[in-house]
């Protein structure tokens, strides 16, 4: 395993969504229509949903990052979509097929890919893929002004020095790990994310686990600890409590 992160829960990427989605709970329809696209197993933790294959890696629908002033709108930068992700699936035309019977939208298709809206506005690309038997997230892509500036960043806070992907636009990491996404960072100009300030919304969040011990409060624990100096050290800011923002603004908790 080349990465820091632990190997239960160590990555939880939350999706911002509504509380209330033509006239339903907003976590029942976005997590009913990630259900639909990944077909992982859902579960109801403490109010919160959340799908997972794997215990390392969750995906959860809540409130915080969402806003009413400002919800995605790709590919317009006054209404940006800060991180998104990119599934690879066996068969991109079944697969499209069940994003639009889901809810989504399609948005554009390209040569390679195809780009998604989920019903709350989220856009996701699917990728097809021959490596794969199931829908896959392959890769959390970041939006920011310099990929690499922003992937050097997360190399040193995850622990992840080999590049898939290497570019000025776009740069790839390799987390070696099958059921976590690799962290992606691609050029976008847009206002970045001023959170909790719901006029620049965060829209995806992560929660990083870097240890597992039931017994302290995880970002409590010694490697959270280290794992917290260690995002300072490359350049984090410290928000409040457990939450942090890369240097390009993204939030992310311990």
């Amino acid at each position: 395993m080349a990465h820091l992160l632990a190997d239960d829960a160590g990555m939880t990427v939350y999706i911002g969504c509504p509380r209330l989605l033509g006239g339903e709970d907003g976590g029942t329809v976005l997590s009913d229509f990630y259900l639909a696209v990944l077909g992982w197993p859902r579960y109801d933790a403490y109010g919160t949903f959340f799908l997972s294959r794997s215990p390392k890696f969750r995906i959860g629908f809540d409130g915080d990052g969402w806003s009413e002033q400002r919800p995605p709108r790709w590919p317009d930068p006054e209404y940006p979509q800060q991180l998104h992700f990119d599934i690879a699936v066996p068969d991109l035309d079944a697969a499209g097929t069940r994003v639009t019977a889901a809810g989504g939208v399609l948005l554009r298709d390209d040569a390679d890919h195809r780009v998604y809206a989920d019903p709350t506005g989220h856009p996701i690309c699917l990728y097809p893929s021959e490596a794969v038997t199931a829908p896959t997230v392959a890769r959390l892509v970041y939006d920011c002004f310099s990929p690499r500036s922003l992937a050097r960043f997360y190399e040193g806070f995850l622990g992840a020095p080999e590049r898939l992907e290497d570019s000025p636009e776009r740069v790839v990491l390799d987390l070696g790990d099958d059921d976590l996404p690799n962290p992606a960072f691609q050029h976008a100009e847009f206002p970045a994310p001023r959170w909790p300030d719901p006029a620049y919304p965060a829209q995806l969040h992560v929660d990083y686990r870097f240890t597992v011990d039931y017994e302290t409060p995880h970002y409590l624990t010694p490697a959270a600890k280290a794992a917290m100096a260690r995002a300072e050290e490359l350049g984090a800011i410290h928000l409040r409590n457990a939450v942090y923002a890369d240097p390009a603004g993204h939030p992310f908790c311990f």
